[in-house]
């Protein structure tokens, strides 16, 4: 777990974690069992969960891990319930072959790879859906600020089932605009006919996917804001030695928009 998510400042030491116990801690046997890890070896990781009074959990890391044996930290109650659910989705993605960001939208999207046809319809659907007025979703990273408030009123569960394509094409148009491409599908990387966002280079591809799988995924608030431009700036340093090379080399990039010989 995220040391930053702890009521904790500093991992507990054994000796803290001995005395808590000792002095309000009860096990919750089906929590423990939850967190049980059987790995090809054999070897049975066998992590406790104690409940303590003020709706907080200790978590306590088996006593022959490595690096933090009998260790632990403590966790406020409510954040500690949507860690085990996110556990749950994860483990359950693995089981369906959706671990990655591109496996997961493609077991959920309707319209796969003809998303690109359909933006304009999914943004007024999206808004309509959410309640939003359609002039507000602008395209701006403002923008995603209200739609990650509207997406959290919906759920993350109905919002993979019902909006992923949505939210997808949403904040490829957000990142479309911020970086000036276009929407394209993939056909030079691994991972099939999925849509990203392209400026002319090969080697970069502004993903939506993973704006929306990291958005949506993740244990706390949905920020699609913080995901699309951590999804920017992972690009920024690839897209700036991209062009100083192609202005180098006076390559222009390739643009759809351009017609052959122009």
């Amino acid at each position: 777990m995220q040391q930053r998510n702890c009521l904790n400042d500093k991992r507990l030491a054994k000796q803290q974690v001995h005395e808590l116990i000792a002095r309000e801690g009860q096990l919750h046997s089906q929590y423990t069992a939850f967190f049980e890890e059987t790995y090809p070896s054999g070897h049975v990781k066998r992590d406790l969960v104690y409940e303590l009074p003020g709706n907080r959990f200790l978590y306590v890391f088996d006593q022959q891990d490595l690096s933090t044996p009998g260790k632990g930290d403590l966790y406020e109650g409510a954040y500690f319930l949507q860690w085990m659910q996110w556990v749950q989705r994860v483990r359950d993605d693995y089981a369906n072959h959706r671990g990655s960001s591109i496996d997961h939208w493609r077991f959920y999207s309707r319209y796969q790879h003809t998303l690109v046809d359909r933006v304009p319809e999914l943004e007024d659907e999206l808004a309509r859906v959410l309640q939003l007025d359609r002039p507000l979703l602008d395209k701006s990273y403002a923008s995603l600020d209200l739609l990650s408030t509207a997406c959290e009123t919906v759920g993350t569960d109905q919002l993979v089932e019902q909006l992923y394509d949505h939210v997808v094409a949403y904040a490829g148009e957000v990142i479309r605009q911020r970086v000036k491409g276009w929407w394209e599908i993939n056909a030079t990387h691994a991972g099939g006919n999925y849509p990203f966002i392209n400026i002319g280079f090969e080697s970069v591809q502004y993903m939506p996917i993973n704006v929306a799988w990291l958005a949506l995924h993740g244990i706390g608030p949905i920020d699609l804001r913080k995901a699309a431009a951590n999804e920017v700036r992972r690009w920024a340093p690839k897209a700036k030695f991209e062009k100083v090379r192609a202005a180098r080399d006076h390559t222009p990039r390739r643009d759809p928009f351009t017609e052959p010989g122009e």
